[in-house]
């Protein structure tokens, strides 16, 4: 089985997956079945990209694969020393966050797309994969110039609306 899997280790180091070999959950089951674990996440991926371009639980898996790399390589980024993997990770989740919002009030629309799942999958495996860096670049092109040009305006709003909820807060607790 090892001979036949071993003829996936030039793909699983083109799609950067080597490092996938570290990941502490998988390592005592792929040792006892005697494998590494680049090997079952690179099945295991293929299986997921399968389902989600032939549309068995597109959705799901899309979503699924966008927060679990991310969310594993955050932790990471949380317990490591440096701070370049952390904005890395902060941008990733910034843009997880208006592309999830945008596709939760336009999503209906956007799934008469043909591939609509494929596409979106693609757009957050760029953002998060450590060569592409689509994430840092997104946000320096765009959210970064929105931040700066309304910043303030949104700071005094939410600062307006802390006040509104302080005074209600104390309104009411103290009647």
């Amino acid at each position: 089985m090892n001979a036949v899997l071993s003829k996936l280790d030039p793909l699983i180091t083109k799609f950067g997956l080597d490092n996938t070999d570290q990941i502490e959950i998988l390592k005592g089951p792929c040792s006892k079945i005697g494998v590494r674990p680049a090997y079952v996440v690179f099945v295991f991926g293929s299986v997921a990209l399968f389902s989600i371009l032939f549309g068995i639980a597109a959705r799901f898996l899309s979503t699924f694969i966008s927060i679990l790399y991310p969310a594993y390589r955050s932790i990471q980024a949380i317990e490591t020393t440096g701070e370049s993997d952390d904005k890395q990770w902060l941008t990733y989740w910034i843009l997880f966050s208006i592309i999830t919002l945008t596709d939760a009030t336009i999503g209906f629309a956007l799934e008469f797309i043909p591939f609509y799942h494929i596409l979106k999958l693609a757009l957050f495996v760029a953002l998060f994969h450590p060569q592409v860096k689509g994430a840092e670049k997104l946000y320096d092109k765009f959210v970064h110039p929105l931040y700066l040009q309304y910043h303030e305006k949104i700071d005094k709003g939410f600062q307006k609306v802390q006040d509104k909820v302080k005074q209600q807060v104390n309104d009411r607790f103290q009647n």
